[in-house]
């Protein structure tokens, strides 16, 4: 009698275990999308003891649009030495365009 391998069960755990770890990324394939979540969590730690929602709101600002509002991020994560990845300043942009902008990205 044949045994059968376990060697293919085995890398699909692997590969599924994979996925779930990084997020579901390996099936998704490579993206840039933010997630809302993540991007209000960050902010709530790290930017409103300095940016309180009055300040998105002010008619002055430096962000008009969605690619400003990432550039502002970007570079003030980068003033904090945060060390973001692009898909927490994705996450951080969105949901300021989303919830304090009220503009699309």
């Amino acid at each position: 009698m044949r045994q059968k391998s376990i060697l293919p069960a085995v890398r699909v755990r692997a590969i599924l275990g994979a996925a779930l770890l990084s997020g579901g990324a390996l099936f998704s394939g490579v993206t840039t999308a933010g997630d809302l979540g993540r991007g209000q969590a960050l902010h709530d730690t790290f930017c409103v003891a300095c940016h309180a929602p009055a300040l998105y709101q002010r008619e002055d600002r430096l962000a008009n649009t969605y690619l400003e509002i990432r550039q502002q991020v970007e570079r003030w994560q980068a003033n904090a030495r945060l060390r973001w990845s692009p898909q927490d300043i994705e996450s951080v942009a969105e949901f300021l365009a989303n919830r304090h902008y009220k503009i699309p990205y």
